[in-house]
């Protein structure tokens, strides 16, 4: 059997590459028939010699060739792409990319007529679901407005959806009723709350109050918003992107920070571009961005070159003085200087 599994969204496609692992560790009492490669350095004598081993003490061998088609060489990939009618039956062979490959590759398009999976980033209500389906994994409930809540301050970024609700369920005793937590903001344990203050409660249902307690909004989201309304020279989106953040009470300077920020982020990410690195996950680790962050910047800079991103960047850095300095009135500096990228 050959599985292809790709896609932009990495949370949902590492969660299911570590469900199939699970289950071939489990089945076999350890990794003994499980192979995890990697597409960008193994050459394909290698992996041959892995997807042809026989299975111990089991019916089947997990073999997964992660990023072959994204980071892995040509040569290599037609090598592959002729053994994979060789493929024997006691083999589950799964080709994983963190990403979108070039759907002209003659491995591509072999791939795509067997048993096929994208994981495309999720929409709003695609978001929604897949909150209340993970806190159910948890032998828990959310309330429709904790939902919407939840949503409002974080978005669709399935990696911080992840580990917030993570940090909830421990708060609600979902894994374990001990009456001691992990502070999420220092580290240190601390004690169940008492009747003046947050409650821990003897239920399951993830509330509103609790979402406001312990998540923090993320107000990166919504710069990327502002950021791909000025990239996209719409004026009139950037303008109302920024006057949102303004509205919701965010402060100038902590706005133009994030966009100095972002823009920083985009200068990383043309650099590495350059030099090659195209793929999502891959620049999520050499550069140490968030894999969201990436996938968004590698978005973004199809609208600049390196020279413009450098005058950008300067400009914002010009800003930040004057605004600290009370050179100019920060509202105003701000709508100035977005309106000029943005034209």
């Amino acid at each position: 059997m050959i599985l292809f599994l790709f896609g932009e969204d990495t949370y949902r496609l590492k969660q299911k590459i570590k469900e199939m692992k699970e289950k071939y560790i489990s089945a076999s009492l350890g990794d003994t028939n499980l192979a995890v490669i990697d597409g960008k350095t193994t050459k394909a004598d290698f992996m041959i010699r892995q997807i042809l081993a026989y299975p111990f003490l089991a019916k089947s061998r997990l073999v997964i060739i992660e990023n072959l088609l994204l980071e892995g060489k040509k040569d290599e990939q037609e090598k592959i792409g002729e053994f994979l009618p060789k493929v024997p039956e006691t083999t589950v062979l799964v080709f994983a990319e963190a990403g979108v490959p070039d759907k002209r590759t003659s491995l591509y398009k072999k791939l795509a007529k067997q048993k096929t999976q994208e994981f495309k980033p999720l929409d709003e209500q695609g978001a929604k679901t897949w909150i209340r389906e993970e806190v159910a994994k948890l032998n828990g409930t959310i309330t429709s407005d904790g939902v919407q809540k939840l949503f409002e301050y974080v978005g669709a970024d399935l990696w911080r959806l992840g580990n917030e609700i993570a940090k909830l369920a421990t708060f609600k005793g979902l894994s374990s009723r001990t009456g001691r937590l992990q502070d999420p903001g220092s580290g240190s344990p601390m004690s169940v709350f008492d009747k003046d203050s947050h409650r821990l409660e003897d239920d399951n249902i993830i509330t509103v109050q609790n979402i406001e307690l312990l998540v923090k909004p993320q107000t990166s989201s919504d710069i990327f918003a502002l950021v791909d309304a000025v990239a996209s020279r719409n004026v009139k989106k950037s303008l109302y992107e920024l006057h949102r953040l303004l509205d919701n009470g965010e402060n100038e300077l902590y706005i133009l920070s994030m966009i100095v920020y972002q823009y920083r982020n985009l200068l990383i990410t043309m650099d590495f571009a350059e030099r090659g690195v195209n793929s999502q996950w891959e620049l999520s680790k050499r550069a140490g961005l968030h894999p969201f962050v990436a996938g968004k910047s590698l978005n973004l800079i199809k609208n600049y070159n390196m020279i413009e991103l450098k005058k950008i960047y300067h400009e914002l850095m010009e800003n930040d003085l004057a605004m600290k300095t009370g050179q100019v009135e920060p509202k105003v500096a701000l709508d100035l200087l977005v309106l000029k990228l943005a034209s």
